[in-house]
Order: C-alpha cells, then sequence, then structure tokens
C-alpha cells in the first residue's frame, strides 16, 4: 500500500496506545496483543470468537472509511 493510503490517517489521534483490551464501535470488546507507533496496520489482536484482526494505531481498520470494527478507545 502506498503513502497515500495512509495519508488520511496521519492527523488522527492514537487510540491504540499498548497491548490490552479495547472497545469497537459496534461495543465488541478485542484484545490487542501487539502494538505499533508506525503508520502500518501492525496493532494486532482478536475479538471474542478469535478472529484475529489488524488495526492502525488510530484504530481503524481501513485507512479511507470508518467500519463498526474500529476500535475507539480502552475497554
Amino acid at each position: 500500500m502506498g503513502s497515500a493510503y495512509f495519508a488520511s490517517l496521519v492527523t488522527k489521534p492514537i487510540i491504540v496506545t499498548g497491548p490490552g483490551q479495547y472497545r469497537t464501535r459496534c461495543g465488541q470488546i478485542v484484545t490487542v496483543d501487539r502494538a505499533t507507533m508506525r503508520h502500518e496496520f501492525g496493532c494486532t489482536g482478536s475479538y471474542p470468537n478469535g478472529t484475529r484482526e489488524a488495526w492502525h494505531r488510530s484504530g481503524r481498520v481501513l485507512a479511507t472509511s470508518e467500519t463498526i470494527n474500529d476500535i475507539i478507545g480502552p475497554a
């Protein structure tokens, strides 16, 4: 993915600050087991059903739009 894809994320606040439990936009609690401060989708973890996911440090699953699976804050 090119740098233009991540451009919209540069000014977003940092939501995922480290491993732990976080709440998604739809109210689900997810567990982040790896966090990074780089502009990549390197914050990884899982949903309660075991499905794996990757988030940007801003909590976004996608750079270009909001989803119900975006992290919005600590649990």
